[in-house]
């Protein structure tokens, strides 16, 4: 392999690990970022809140993590709306995570959604995959 082919695999490579997944966490109640952070921090793990910004940063692993920021609804287009209206939820919050880190964002939010109700659901036409909370 040729130095050119290897600088180019090497990029490709870290191309790949910023690559972002996009999802959005509809909800009913208020204070959730904060709700999220306190049941985290009780269970040992990190997070960070700036919640005059409406922004909350949980740790995934040691190198990366999921990020939850509120969606103001005048950032809401006519899909979001309509899908907001039919779940009854008056709280939208955007979440975005490294590709890489799907597999521990899952199960994050699995844990979230069961804990606060709730659903996280991918940032796509359908609004799908969807994780319910109970």
């Amino acid at each position: 392999m040729d130095k050119k082919t290897k600088k180019k695999q090497k990029g490709t490579v870290k191309e790949a690990l910023r690559i972002q997944s996009e999802w959005l966490y509809l909800s009913e109640r208020e204070g959730i970022l904060r709700c999220f952070y306190e049941y985290l921090r009780e269970s040992g793990r990190e997070a960070q809140l700036w919640e005059e910004a409406g922004v909350l940063e949980l740790s995934l692993a040691e190198d990366s993590s999921m990020d939850m920021e509120v969606l103001e609804k005048d950032q809401w287009d006519d899909e979001l709306c309509l899908f907001a209206k039919q779940r009854t939820v008056n709280k939208i919050y955007t979440i975005s995570f490294p590709e890489k880190d799907q597999k521990a964002a899952y199960a994050l939010m699995e844990e979230l959604a069961g804990k606060a109700g709730g659903s996280f659901c991918k940032d796509t036409e359908d609004f799908l995959p969807e994780i319910k909370g109970g």
